[in-house]
């Protein structure tokens, strides 16, 4: 049975956990406290991960620049949970090589950068400690000059001095990963209910009992009470926190960053790269295209009034020509652009400074001790790569606040929804003996990496119609099922849910008018709109490429 939204029926409940917003850290705690057996609700104000986490460089990585403000303990701890994201969820992170070219002798140099890859390499002793070979990632090479372009020849050679060559990990879709700690956490009793926003808390004295909340569609208010409210809102995190004492909370900085996605501009690898000034940004190969990010800086309006302007992607295209001139892009080699917000802890930085040197460490507060408020928590800041271990405190902070012994955290080695595929080379192999002749080798790999071992349930739609089979677009592997197992199974509401997060096709720019209006009848079908609804999903889609901004 697919998650079905029913926010009168949370109402009727009580839970022993309120979790406001369904981004990967909401995601996370939600899959960690269910499976340890809490009664939990999920409440997120757009759909799971349309926010911040749909707005990533798309990495699982160790924090390579986070050396240079020797925060060793973030950076083991990055390593150690990009380790287990590759156990947990094998179709949809694995590894791929990085090129961080060497400049001159200072912190752009190579002894510089040479340093940093043994700490990196030293702290991340258990890279190896894995079951499937393909996923066990090599100590880093020292390259020369001529090796360096030999692998990509598109680095600029003015005073390099060599490169070193290592490894992170990619996430294949960030959504979707997002979304299937939600079907975990779904799975194992969770309710969960996307497009429901928190109006307000419920307080009795000085105690957090729930959450007012509007039901996005009908407009229609419900109080969901429960033991425990954690506020996981990212940047509207303080808003949230602002309804504690009915005045607004100064403890977060909003970091705005855009990515951009261009024709490929390196040939198979990574390029990690550092701008005169010392800022760090990637250029990764991603799904046949380059994706480039990120920008780092203040934004001081409200997380709302977000949006991507034609400013932003100027300056980063300057940016990205003056150390990577090899890309010569402009801006109509643009395909896509995205951006998002980030949280970062005040304490942290200081508003008027750049906020690219603030940690991406994340804080827990328990409200009781900071402002003698019960049943109320929050977490800021962190990131996709160690959400699951920030979960895990969530938790224990959960068991502490009810007094009751916290079961033992399982979430490190068990695997997600679609995760149990075992070694993931050889599962697909087996997927593409198998393949039904209506199907493509490439759409029985894509189904492979976004559902993993549930791509049969999806394959099953498939053959319920032959319109099923067919492909969305001649341009991505996404198949028609795909749509109905989106809103059958996934809570999928609106035709932006398909689009960027269900599926791959709004992924690179705008797939065309006719694809999404195709998608749009198909959901129509499903989900009786009439041509009005079905007008105003084509138009907040075509809104997104406008604005950068995903969350509706």
């Amino acid at each position: 049975m697919g998650m079905e939204r029913d926010v009168e029926q949370m109402s009727k409940k009580r839970y022993d956990l309120i979790i406001i917003g369904g981004g990967i850290t909401g995601a996370s705690v939600a899959w960690d406290a269910s499976l340890r057996g809490l009664k939990v609700a999920l409440i997120e104000k757009g759909d799971f991960g349309s926010a911040t986490s749909s707005a990533t460089s798309k990495l699982v990585h160790g924090g390579l620049r986070y050396l240079k403000h020797m925060e060793l303990g973030l950076v083991r701890e990055s390593l150690q949970e990009r380790r287990i994201m590759e156990i947990i969820a094998p179709h949809l992170v694995y590894p791929i090589p990085f090129i961080f070219p060497a400049y001159g002798w200072g912190v752009r140099g190579l002894p510089a950068i040479v340093s940093a890859m043994i700490f990196y390499d030293t702290l991340s002793y258990d890279r190896k400690w894995l079951d499937d070979d393909d996923k066990k990632i090599p100590a880093h090479e020292k390259l020369s000059v001529e090796q360096t372009l030999e692998l990509e020849p598109g680095i600029n050679p003015k005073d390099m001095k060599g490169a070193v060559l290592y490894y992170d990990c990619q996430m294949y879709s960030p959504e979707r990963l997002v979304l299937e700690f939600v079907l975990s956490a779904h799975e194992y009793g969770a309710d969960v209910a996307s497009y429901t926003k928190v109006e307000d808390l419920l307080k009795s004295g000085d105690t957090v009992k729930g959450v007012i909340v509007r039901d996005v569609f009908t407009d229609r208010i419900y109080n969901i009470e429960g033991d425990v409210t954690m506020n996981l809102a990212g940047p509207w995190a303080d808003l949230i926190m602002g309804k504690l004492r009915g005045r607004a909370h100064n403890g977060l900085v909003r970091s705005k960053g855009i990515h951009i996605i261009t024709r490929p501009i390196t040939s198979s690898h990574a390029v990690a790269l550092q701008t005169p000034n010392g800022r760090h940004f990637f250029i990764a190969p991603w799904r046949g295209h380059s994706l480039i990010g990120t920008t780092d800086e203040v934004f001081k309006g409200l997380p709302d009034e977000f949006r991507v302007t034609d400013k932003d992607i100027e300056n980063f295209i300057e940016e990205i020509n003056e150390t990577y001139p090899y890309g010569n892009l402009t801006k109509e080699d643009v395909k896509f652009f995205y951006g998002g917000l980030r949280p970062i802890v005040e304490k942290d930085t200081s508003i008027e400074v750049e906020v690219y040197d603030a940690s991406r460490k994340y804080e827990i507060y328990d409200h009781e001790k900071e402002d003698g408020i019960k049943g109320f928590i929050s977490g800021i800041g962190g990131k996709y790569t160690t959400s699951r271990n920030m979960a895990r405190k969530l938790v224990d902070l959960v068991y502490k606040k009810m007094n009751r012994p916290a079961p033992e955290c399982l979430t490190h080695t068990t695997p997600l929804y679609g995760g149990q595929t075992g070694r993931y080379r050889s599962f697909v192999e087996r997927a593409l003996k198998r393949r039904p002749d209506a199907l493509s080798d490439e759409t029985v790999d894509n189904l492979c990496r976004n559902y993993g071992s549930r791509y049969r349930d999806v394959m099953d739609i498939a053959f319920e119609k032959k319109s099923y089979s067919d492909l969305i677009t001649p341009e991505f592997p996404d198949i028609m099922a795909e749509v109905i197992y989106a809103i059958r199974h996934e809570m999928a509401l609106r035709l932006s849910d398909v689009v960027f997060r269900r599926t791959g096709i709004g992924t690179l720019g705008n797939p065309g008018e006719d694809v999404l209006e195709s998608v749009a009848d198909v959901m129509s079908n499903e989900l009786g709109w009439d041509k009005a609804r079905r007008n105003k999903e084509l138009d907040a889609v075509l809104d997104t490429y406008e604005t950068g901004r995903m969350h509706r």
